[in-house]
This record gives C-alpha cells, structure tokens and sequence, in this order.
C-alpha cells in the first residue's frame, strides 16, 4: 500500500483544515478512504439510522485540492485504502496552519513500529529581524481496515430524490436553527417549484413557520436503474428531521466558499450538500423522523 498527496495552494489547504474541524465537531472518529481518484473522509458514527456525513475531495485535477497524489490499494482487485484515525488529532496535526503562512501540505501513509499518517508542512514566521521558515511534521496513528471490514463504511453515494433547492446562507439558518431546536424536537422542510423554502416547527400551543423565497427549486433527476434520466413530477416535497441533529451541523459548518443546496426525498430524507470551491463536497443526510 501506498499514499501520499500534495496540498499547495493556501486556500485549499485552509478549506482542507476547515473540513476536518467540521467533521471532528461531529465525532471523535475519522475514516479516510483513499481511492485512485478521490479521498473520502467520513464520521464513524451513527449511520446505523440512516444519518451519515463524509467529504468527498476530487484527487484528479492538478488545481484542485492535490498537486500531487499518488496511492496504491491493498491489491490490483480492491484499489483503496481505508484507514482510521482520531479527527481531534488530524486538527492538531494542521493547527499551524491557523495562524501562519503555509507552502505546502503533504500527507503520506508511513510505518515505524506502527501505521502512521505523517503530515508535513513548511511555513513561515516572521519577527523583527529575521523570518523563519520551519518544516513541522506529525505522525498521526492510523488503523488499517482490512478489507472485510470495508462494508461497514458504505456510504449512499447514489440517492433519488424528489426537489433539491438553494438554500440561504450558513448564518441566516445558524441562528433560525439556534432558537427552533428549543421550540420542538422535530422540524419539518418543505421546498416547492415556486423556488420558496419554508422551515416549520409546531407545539401544542403554536406553529412558527419561516420562509424563504425567490430561491432556485429544481426536480431532481433519478439515479436508479429503471428510472435514470427521469425528472420527478413533484410540485413540492417535504422532510422531517431532528431539529437539534440539523442545527448541530450548522453550528460546525465554516467553509470560505461554497454553494449550499438541500435535496429532499419527500417524507423520507433530507441530503444538505456543501460544494467547496468546485474540488470538494461535504454530504450530510438525515433520515425523516416521526417523533414527536
């Protein structure tokens, strides 16, 4: 087995540390997927009930987030790598990049008495006489997954739903999520092809409705074999969800560029997908929920 990669664009390598904040608020545990043509980095976490979140980073354009990226699988058959780590860990690993300059950032699978990750970076400081240039370097200790545990981390990389529609911005929907998570445990979204998103709680004593408008509402196009192609006929769709599990994530997110949409299959999941600087995506799916 094989990897290593090359970050060396600054603000790639910021965004790579913001996904790796995001996805360490969520869980303890990290699964790094590496594959010939993409990374994939996942939570270890509760996916039993249908919710996951991962990040998918494309490893094939040169001006994307690798300059660099070479890997070799476990076998010519099974061409991957999964590997474990602590997410807390990977961001102390990154922390100098926080508050300083960096050239690069470069990743590589290495072993010493045990599987490591080891990140690499060389930066700049600078003082009143001189600037110092550091190379800082960290072994991250990761478990290897043997291929007959790679199930267990399948991810639903092909979903049908119902409308996905632009959703406003991260702030907007930080505070309006902050005060309904109090209000009831469960919130309902519903998204029309009047390109208006409305987010609904309601109690014994009151419903709080709020809505957004002149938003971009499309049908989405199915992925399964015997529909492919085939747009829904759908005028509008609805989801609900968990409302503090939702708010959860907009407490975590902090990406500098993005473009944020909401794909609902209609009473049954919601998919909130983060598109980072056209390179980069995060998913986050929460499955519909009845309780009340």
């Amino acid at each position: 087995m094989k990897f290593r990669a090359v970050m060396s664009d600054y603000s790639h390598i910021r965004e790579f540390l913001n996904i790796i904040s995001t996805l360490s608020r969520m869980h303890k545990n990290l699964i790094i997927n590496v594959q010939p043509d993409k990374v994939i980095l996942q939570v270890d976490a509760e996916a039993y009930d249908g919710q996951y979140l991962w990040c998918e980073i494309n490893a094939t354009n040169r001006e994307g987030f690798f300059s660099e990226f070479v890997m070799d699988g476990i076998d010519g058959t099974y061409n991957q790598i999964y590997m474990t780590a602590t997410a807390t860990s990977f961001v102390r690993a990154l922390s100098f990049v926080k508050t300083n300059a960096v050239d690069y950032v470069k990743l590589k699978l290495i072993k010493t008495h045990m599987p490591c990750l080891s990140v690499e970076m060389s930066g700049s400081i600078s003082n009143l006489q001189d600037v110092i240039t550091p190379k800082i370097q960290h072994s991250l200790p990761v478990t290897i997954v043997p291929r007959s545990e790679w199930d267990q981390y399948e991810l639903p990389l092909a979903m049908d739903y119902d409308l996905s529609i632009i959703m406003p911005s991260t702030k907007s929907l930080r505070a309006l999520l902050d005060k309904k998570k109090n209000l009831a445990p469960t919130l309902v979204l519903y998204a029309t092809m009047n390109d208006e998103l409305s987010l609904v709680v309601e109690t014994e004593v009151v419903t709080v409705a709020s809505h957004y408008r002149n938003l971009k509402c499309v049908p989405a196009v199915r992925t399964s074999e015997d529909q492919a192609g085939q747009l829904t006929n759908l005028s509008e769709a609805s989801c609900r969800v968990d409302t503090k599990k939702l708010a959860a994530l907009f407490e975590t997110i902090n990406f500098c560029e993005m473009v944020m949409t909401a794909n609902i299959r209609h009473e049954q999941a919601l998919n909130i997908r983060f598109d980072i600087q056209q390179h980069a995506f995060v998913n986050f799916i929460l499955p519909a929920t009845n309780f009340e």
